[in-house]
């Protein structure tokens, strides 16, 4: 599939990881060439082993595990854009100068346009507009890689990026990552079926996730060995797993059953009634 380009843009490092392991896994195995663009360096990530970080060291470590998930997977780039971690949701890092979602709207689209124009990928991949679930440098993300795939092919936009070889460029699809409403109950519900005691989600967790009727692709990540890739891609965010981590702790097929299934609403060109998606995110393009 040499010829065919993948731009992905998320918010932290393991959002490549967790929710589109598998599918950026299986894309770079057929020879797309795949870039992932991460706003953030996680700074508000959990620390779940003890000795891997400190509050301080974070943000540096949590680079160095991004760099070992690229590698993981097969990306052929990535880039830092350098916003601070917003947290969650009413939490004081919010309010940060410098988290992402202060950023000035136009000054992070302009940064997108700019990585489409100069990678010019036929698709594109970021977060479903609820940021999975609600968090909000993933609403963010999705809103800026949104508006920018909209205003990449337009000459007026952004001017002064056409030097150098630089054109407006139009992406021919715009994929994003989501999970199905109920799915914590799930997760939940299969790990302690397995032995494994897992809370079960609070209620404003079980409203998380979008209707499974709003989603256009659930993708079977084991085959190929991608679920293998997956997995080491995750292993890659030691801060971010807990040295428990109950994955490790169940049978092959429980860990497939969850992990190896994502999730994608086709947000461009809209899905036609009858329309069957391919797990294939480039079937019938031209490279």
């Amino acid at each position: 599939m040499t010829g065919f380009r993948l731009l992905a843009f998320f918010a932290h490092p393991d959002d490549e990881a967790f929710p589109v392991g598998g599918a950026l896994a299986a894309h770079a195995a057929q020879g797309v060439e795949i870039r992932l663009i991460t706003t953030t360096l996680g700074e508000e990530g959990e620390i779940r082993q003890e000795g891997a970080a400190t509050r301080e060291t974070l943000p540096r470590i949590r680079g160095i595990e991004l760099s070992c998930a690229v590698r993981a997977l097969g990306l052929a780039s990535h880039r830092v854009l350098g916003y601070r971690d917003s947290g969650m949701v009413g939490t004081p890092p919010n309010s940060h100068p410098k988290a992402y979602v202060n950023a000035p709207s136009a000054e992070v689209v302009e940064q997108f346009v700019a990585e489409i124009r100069a990678f010019k990928p036929q698709v594109v991949l970021t977060f479903e507009p609820g940021g999975l679930y609600g968090h909000p440098d993933h609403i963010a993300v999705s809103r800026h890689t949104e508006e920018a795939f909209r205003l990449a092919n337009d000459p007026k936009a952004f001017p002064d990026q056409m030097v150098n070889g630089v054109y407006p460029h139009q992406a021919q699809r715009l994929f994003q990552s989501a999970r199905p409403k109920g799915f914590r109950t799930m997760w939940a519900t299969k790990l302690r079926a397995s032995g494994v005691d897992f809370p079960m989600p609070s209620p404003e967790q079980e409203e998380q996730g979008v209707p499974v009727e709003d989603i256009h692709l659930e993708l079977d990540v084991d085959v190929d060995g991608h679920l293998e890739s997956k997995m080491a891609c995750i292993m890659c965010h030691r801060t971010q797993v807990a040295a428990d981590w109950p994955y490790h702790r169940v049978p092959r097929e429980v860990t497939a059953s969850i992990l190896g299934r994502e999730f994608y609403i086709r947000a461009f060109p809209e899905v036609q009634t009858g329309e069957k998606i391919s797990e294939d995110f480039f079937a019938g393009l031209e490279p």
